[in-house]
């Protein structure tokens, strides 16, 4: 009995060292304000769990509000559910929660 051979399609070949590179350029354009921005999208979470937040940084309520410039009332409200962030507080707190000393430095530098 002869033996039939079955072709496997192959997928074209990757260069993944010049689509590491391209990443690498397209990262380094953005990092130096020459990326054209309207080519990405910015991802805004739903919601923000402010509680966790400011336990993971060690910050005590006042503390938080004073250094973020939030009312403490307002952080109140949010970690105790009688609000939710909006809009640019929600970016401001995504921001503290990924990259808190940025946002400490950026803040106090100037």
């Amino acid at each position: 009995m002869a033996k039939k051979t079955v072709k496997v399609p192959t997928r074209p070949k990757r260069d993944v060292a010049a689509e590491i590179l391209e990443g690498m350029s397209q990262a380094l354009a953005f990092a130096k304000g020459e990326a054209d921005v309207s080519q990405y999208r910015v991802h805004v979470p739903q919601t923000v769990d402010v509680r966790a937040i400011r336990a993971r940084l060690g910050m005590s309520q006042a503390m938080f509000a004073k250094t973020f410039a939030v009312e403490k009332r307002t952080l109140q409200d949010w970690e105790q559910g009688r609000r939710e962030p909006q809009g640019p507080a929600r970016i401001l707190l995504t921001l503290i929660d990924r990259e808190p000393r940025a946002v400490m430095r950026a803040l106090t530098e100037g």
